[in-house]
């Protein structure tokens, strides 16, 4: 007899993106814009039953700059870009990120050294 299986992640888009996350094996949550993304996240980070939310770049915008972003552990919260976002919210969180865990700005560092590379 199988138990209960508890998912492990989970992925907060909009409707043109979701069912290629939920092929992968993603819990999908449809949202449509950045409001409802936040409401999702916190919803999902209390529910307790995933270690991985993955959050569009389309939708980030207001989870990124909040409080709970900054102070949020577990699960782990990740956005990741899509193709039709003009927003650089993604590559700015992804970079904090890094920086938090390795404790020096490596994305900016690499940056920098591509722009003084005279090749």
């Amino acid at each position: 007899m199988r138990r209960g299986i508890v998912s492990k992640a989970a992925v907060v888009t909009t409707r043109d993106s979701v069912g290629a996350f939920e092929a992968l094996g993603f819990v999908g949550t449809v949202v449509e814009d950045g409001l409802q993304a936040s409401q999702a996240v916190q919803s999902i980070a209390r529910s307790g039953r995933f270690g991985l939310v993955l959050l569009t770049s389309d939708v980030a915008d207001v989870w990124s700059g909040s409080a709970v972003a900054r102070r949020l552990v577990v699960p782990v919260v990740l956005v990741i870009p899509v193709t039709s976002s003009a927003s650089g919210v993604a590559t700015v969180t992804v970079r904090r990120l890094i920086e938090n865990a390795v404790g020096i700005d490596l994305v900016g560092k690499m940056t920098e050294e591509k722009s003084h590379d005279t090749r």
